[in-house]
């Protein structure tokens, strides 16, 4: 059977899982932390490994917000996948727009996705 999710959709953490963090699809229709190499969404809320979390995916319309590994971050910067499900400034895959400006490292970002 198949499913087609329209807004975010509701998986199993393999692992503890922060909001705002980078996530991948295991083959246990689970997620964990995603890597500098592949992501599929973001959490939407905290979840304790075996517990349930909401994952907002790349392909969403809209923004997404996400933790950034290493300020600055301006507004326009190409934003790329980080370690351990963080966004960062530098990188090889790119993930979206940076439309938030901040100095902080750890801070929640918003940035548009990039298309998939």
């Amino acid at each position: 059977m198949a499913t087609r999710y329209l807004g975010a959709g509701t998986f199993l953490a393999n692992t503890t899982v922060t909001a705002f963090l980078g996530v991948v699809l295991s083959n246990n229709r689970g997620v964990g932390l995603s890597t500098t190499g592949s992501c599929d969404g973001f959490a939407l809320t905290d979840a304790a490994s075996g517990d349930y979390v909401s994952v907002a995916f790349l392909t969403n319309n809209g923004t997404l917000k996400g933790t950034i590994t290493a300020a600055p971050v301006t507004v326009g910067d190409t934003i790329y996948l980080g370690a351990s499900g963080q966004v960062s400034t530098t990188g090889t895959v790119t993930i979206g727009k940076a439309l938030t400006t901040t100095t902080t490292n750890g801070a929640v970002i918003e940035f548009l996705p990039k298309n998939v």
